[in-house]
């Protein structure tokens, strides 16, 4: 005699689908927040254990698109430098973020002369080396830090102050970056190349060069 045949109830069976479908989607959203979780892993913050407490943090960004240097390194005339701090009105409530900043002239005279807060980023280890070293020497390490990365991957929001010498190239990436990540009122000065769409202000000869300020909007 054969064992009765077990019926599985209508209700009983949509249950069981139903908690498949709610455990996939469980799992589909515990992969999801792995990737994410992964992804944010990979940001660096430069927290107040970095810069010391006289700075924001500052966020390194996701890197979409590996860049290497986008020019090569050349020294600002130190009485250029002065002129485009003057330009600005850097004062000591400001927080200026030279791009490139190889030697750390710039940020370092901002801290020195101006009495405000300096942030140089570049991407040349040697330079960085030799920057970081420079700041020590003068006493500077509470107002002036250098960060080793492409400026294309750090948040240049808390930046009141922008100091770009770059080539063309340079400018043209730069200039999206710029637009997405400074607030309202930022001043940006740029040694010799100006930037496109963007309204200036004022602008400087110096030393035979020509200076541009801008105030972004």
């Amino acid at each position: 005699m054969s064992a009765p045949r077990t019926r599985t109830a209508p209700g009983l069976l949509l249950a069981v689908l139903l908690a498949q479908v709610a455990s996939a989607q469980s799992l589909g959203e515990l992969g999801r927040q792995a990737r994410q979780q992964k992804a944010d892993s990979t940001r660096k913050v430069w927290t107040n254990e970095d810069l010391g407490t006289f700075f924001p943090e500052i966020k390194r960004l996701p890197t979409q698109t590996r860049l290497g240097s986008l020019s090569d390194y050349a020294a600002t005339p130190l009485p250029v430098v002065e002129a485009m701090l003057k330009l600005a009105q850097v004062g000591p409530d400001d927080l200026v973020f030279d791009l490139g900043s190889g030697d750390g002239r710039i940020v370092i005279m901002a801290a020195e002369r101006f009495g405000a807060r300096g942030v140089g980023i570049e991407l040349d280890s040697v330079l960085v080396a030799n920057s970081r070293l420079a700041v020590r020497e003068k006493g500077l390490e509470e107002r002036v830090k250098i960060l080793e990365a492409n400026f294309l991957d750090v948040d240049f929001s808390p930046a009141t102050v922008v100091t770009i010498y770059l080539p063309k190239i340079a400018i043209d990436t730069l200039r999206p970056h710029l637009e997405q990540h400074l607030r309202p009122g930022t001043r940006v000065v740029v040694r010799q190349l100006e930037l496109p769409t963007w309204t200036q202000e004022r602008q400087e000869i110096r030393e035979g060069e020509v200076l541009y300020l801008y105030r972004f909007k």
